[in-house]
């Protein structure tokens, strides 16, 4: 999985206002992803994750995914950033 396939589903799947995926390994398996989403507000870290993650637990159950290093923000929180 490329760093943009990711970036456009997490586009496709949340109200994204900020977004980028960085490959961090040289193999296209790890990834550093940050997301902004008002899809996160009143959510705990943990839930934001399991957000995310859900998307690509096809991948990362078949090994195309190996790790992806996650920053979950709301809008108010990135602006504070």
């Amino acid at each position: 999985m490329l760093p943009h396939e990711i970036k456009q589903r997490l586009e496709s799947a949340f109200s994204v206002t900020e977004c980028s995926v960085n490959e961090f390994s040289g193999g296209n398996d790890h990834y550093s992803v940050v997301v902004v989403s008002p899809v996160f507000e009143g959510k705990s870290l943990l839930a934001r994750h399991r957000l995310v993650m859900d998307l690509f637990q096809k991948e990362i159950e078949s090994g195309e995914v190996h790790a992806l290093s996650l920053q979950t923000f709301t809008p108010s929180q990135w602006a504070e950033k």
